[in-house]
């Protein structure tokens, strides 16, 4: 995939071009989404297992004699009463999409050319303010290809030039009319059913690893069977597909499928998608989702940046989480030490003293005072602790883990020592740089864990469940963003809510049964958050 570098792409009228006179490398890329994907489409199976599989099924030839005894030739006769089984039929329409893909892509690259395909292009992406990142773009490629194709229509004044494919036809409408005399039946059928197949998110609700799933329409909350070897392996139990499902005879298969399934807790949006296509009716139908087409992809293309985006971290106050560290002078370590002592709720200054190192005279040299509030907060703890104050000599240094504590801490320093602490320096480090760190620190080799005969202790494992189901207890009247600002108590008294609240614990319990250590105690809070909201317990 060439490189889109944000910043030297500049937006132009109905498309992307370069600054610098290189303008056709936005056609270029796509021209490598369209071959790079050419054999990632769902359901292509191999030809030694067709041929296989077309024999046991086709042992009587067409023109022999029918061996019911008619007397009639079997194609005739009882070969127009034979139906496949299911997986047959998926087999062979897989073969038949596989034959297909490859030619009304290439077909497409043809009829589009260059300015084709960067209107089309940039109307997959809505026709964004900024050019998006390299890796936005790869991912979104598969998707595009099966849009292009079987989506795209435009109007001529839309397109700088003119195309070989005719104004508000899609190319594979386009490829159907120009080759339906070459095209057998099956390829018919699959082209005009692709084509009127809605793009859609679908949840799974059940799955057959290896053999595919039953999907719910989140919008339209229509239930299918759908055919899928190949992501039904790693698909899971409340995962969310974006895609089509087409429907041909007794087999669902999908079509033109995003490269990846958002998990349980991004229902929620989905669901105001939904409240927001409703408006009144009593329920979404399929031809509203092709209405709805560019607003339902807006909401993929939305949720696809929020899926890969870091997240923000925020400290148990909710203020952002960005670690400071404050340098101090100060005229006397023992001086400024009983001037800050009074910031711990959770010891007296003497104790805090007998912890100290002191020279000769008694006059504390180096010291910790942990900066303490007391009261229950959202994670459950009776005590917060809001930052560290080292005394080292003359030096103290001061660490807190957001803007906002910095402010307070500053105050509360220059309050209580006055003339005799002098501000040196700030060292700042942002959530962003915190977690890129993680991620280096996660790819090397771990050292053993301490926390691990931590957590063998029996009371501490007591003391960590009660600080769970504390959470968890406070998390029901809490005031949730992804339900609108409500509590789940209060969003339960709704269906979409009831709908939301449901998909917040599912994605829960999702990461607590992959948790080794509070897996289980995670598990049973939730468990009592569903029988305070009278939901279905699991």
């Amino acid at each position: 995939m060439p490189v889109w570098v944000p910043g030297v792409m500049c937006r132009t009228g109905m498309g992307w071009q370069e600054k610098r006179g290189t303008d056709a490398a936005l056609a270029r890329m796509i021209r490598v989404v369209y071959r790079e994907n050419r054999n990632r489409s769902v359901g292509r199976a191999q030809p030694d297992s067709a041929r296989r599989r077309r024999r046991g099924i086709m042992e009587t030839g067409r023109n022999a004699p029918c061996h019911c005894g008619s007397g009639k030739k079997y194609k005739q006769c009882c070969l127009k009463t034979l139906k496949p089984d299911r997986d047959s039929e998926w087999q062979r329409l897989g073969e038949a999409y596989g034959r297909l893909d490859e030619r009304l892509r290439r077909f497409a690259e043809r009829t589009l050319g260059r300015a084709g395909m960067e209107a089309s292009y940039d109307e997959f992406l809505l026709w964004p303010d900024e050019a998006p990142d390299v890796e936005f773009l790869e991912r979104q490629g598969p998707l595009f290809c099966s849009w292009s194709v079987f989506n795209w229509r435009y109007e001529s004044e839309d397109v700088d030039g003119p195309l070989r494919l005719p104004p508000g036809v899609t190319p594979a409408e386009f490829y159907l009319e120009r080759q339906k005399g070459c095209l057998s039946e099956t390829e018919k059928a699959l082209i005009t059913a692709i084509s009127h197949a809605p793009f859609s998110f679908h949840e799974v609700i059940r799955c057959e690893p290896g053999r595919g799933f039953l999907l719910k329409d989140v919008l339209t909350g229509e239930e299918i069977d759908v055919l899928e070897r190949s992501a039904s392996k790693d698909a899971r139990e409340g995962d969310i597909l974006f895609g089509r499902v087409a429907t041909l005879g007794e087999v669902s298969m999908l079509y033109g499928c995003g490269a990846y399934a958002f998990p349980p807790e991004y229902k929620p949006s989905i669901i105001d998608l939904r409240k927001w296509m409703r408006r009144g009716r009593r329920k979404i139908t399929r031809e509203m989702l092709g209405e709805c087409e560019a607003d339902i992809r807006k909401a993929y293309l939305d949720l696809s940046q929020s899926l890969f985006r870091l997240p923000t971290l925020c400290n148990t106050d909710g203020e952002p989480l960005i670690m400071q560290t404050l340098h101090y002078e100060v005229d006397s370590p023992d001086r400024a030490f009983s001037g800050l002592a009074g910031l711990c709720a959770t010891e007296s200054e003497a104790e805090l003293r007998a912890l100290a190192e002191r020279d000769a005279q008694g006059a504390v040299t180096r010291v910790e005072i942990p900066w303490t509030r007391k009261g229950r907060d959202k994670s459950g703890l009776d005590t917060t602790v809001l930052g560290f104050l080292n005394i080292e000599g003359k030096t103290l240094r001061v660490t807190v883990n957001s803007a906002a504590r910095a402010g307070r801490i500053r105050k509360e320093i220059e309050s209580r020592l006055g003339a005799g602490a002098r501000f040196k320096t700030a060292v700042i480090q942002s959530g962003e740089v915190m977690m890129k760190e993680a991620r280096d620190r996660a790819s090397r080799p771990a050292p053993p864990r301490k926390d691990e005969d931590l957590m063998r202790n029996p009371e501490v494992r007591a003391k960590l469940a009660e600080m769970m189901a504390a959470h968890w207890e406070g998390w029901v009247d809490e005031k949730i963003p992804a339900l609108g600002g409500k509590t789940p108590r209060q969003a339960v008294k709704t269906a979409d809510g009831r709908e939301s609240v449901e998909a917040l614990l599912g994605s829960a319990e999702r990461r607590a049964r992959r948790d080794r250590r509070l897996g289980e105690e995670t598990l049973r809070a939730v468990e009592g958050v569903r029988r305070r909201l009278n939901l279905p317990t699991r």
